[in-house]
C-alpha cells in the first residue's frame, strides 16, 4: 500500500501542477476576452484543451491507483475518497496526503470560479454584441408601421451601443 500511495502523491502533484497552469491559462483567457482579442481566445481555448487532456490522462491514472488500493482493501473504488485514503494510511504518508488533497481541492475549486467568472464575461459580451446587432437591424430596414388612419408610427428601437471598455 505504501508504493502505491506514494505513486498517489506523486500523481496527484502532477495534476495540481497542471491544474495550476490551466489556471493561468484561463486567467490569460479572461485577459483576452475583456481586451476582445479573437486571435489570444482562440489561442487560449487551444492551450486550454491540450491542459485537460493531459489532466484526463492523470486523471485515469489515478482512478486505476484508487481502484487498486480499493481491491487491496477488499471494498468498491467508488466508496474510496482521498480523505479515506488519508485515513487509512500511515504516518507520514497520511499528512503528506492530507496536504497534497488540500492543495488539489482548492486548486479544483479556483478553476471551477475562474471558469464561471469567464462564463459571465462572454455571455456579458456576447448580450452587447446581440443588442448592437439589434440596433444596426433596426436602423437598416425600420420597423414603420402604418394604421387605418394613414398615421405612421415607428417601432422603438433596442439594443445597446458598445464601448471598446466593459
Amino acid at each position: 500500500m505504501n508504493s502505491t500511495l506514494d505513486q498517489l502523491i506523486g500523481l496527484l502533484r502532477q495534476e495540481s501542477d497542471l491544474y495550476r497552469s490551466l489556471l493561468a491559462v484561463i486567467d490569460q483567457e479572461k485577459e483576452a476576452a475583456v481586451r476582445s482579442d479573437v486571435n489570444a481566445l482562440n489561442q487560449a481555448g487551444i492551450d486550454k484543451e491540450k491542459h485537460l487532456v493531459e489532466i484526463k490522462i492523470k486523471e485515469k491514472g489515478r482512478r486505476q491507483l484508487v481502484a487498486g488500493l480499493a481491491a487491496e482493501q477488499g471494498g468498491p473504488a467508488a466508496d474510496l475518497t482521498l480523505s479515506r485514503i488519508t485515513d487509512r494510511a500511515d504516518e507520514p504518508q497520511a499528512a503528506i496526503l492530507r496536504q497534497v488533497s488540500r492543495d488539489f481541492l482548492s486548486l479544483l475549486r479556483q478553476v471551477q470560479a475562474a471558469n464561471r467568472r469567464n462564463q459571465k464575461i462572454v455571455e456579458h459580451s456576447l448580450a452587447l454584441l446581440r443588442g448592437s446587432f439589434n440596433l444596426l437591424n433596426e436602423l437598416m430596414s425600420p420597423g414603420t408601421v402604418y394604421f387605418r388612419t394613414g398615421n405612421i408610427q415607428s417601432a422603438k428601437s433596442t439594443g445597446k451601443c458598445v464601448s471598446s471598455e466593459i
